[in-house]
């Protein structure tokens, strides 16, 4: 499962930074391929979204990898699968 786990805009509106996370995921899976193909669109995902917010300028996107909640996420699991 992929999660938005944060959002930053700068003050001037002008940058966002999207942490994302996957949880869950199978081992199989690359997540390195999917920040790539995050990537990729990032020009149709910051079109989609200036569809439905109302700013006079649409920030910059930057999309980030949120290690430490996949980390957080790990730590849960084993606690979990240990009792």
């Amino acid at each position: 499962m992929i999660s938005v786990v944060k959002v930053e805009v700068s003050q001037d509106l002008k940058n966002a930074d999207i942490y994302f996370s996957f949880f869950n995921s199978d081992k199989s899976v690359d997540t390195k391929e999917y920040f790539k193909k995050f990537c990729e669109y990032r020009k149709s995902i910051k079109y989609k979204l200036g569809l439905s917010l109302k700013l006079k300028y649409m920030p910059k996107i930057n999309f980030l990898l949120a290690d430490d909640y996949e980390y957080y996420d790990k730590i849960n699991r084993l606690l979990k699968n240990d009792k």
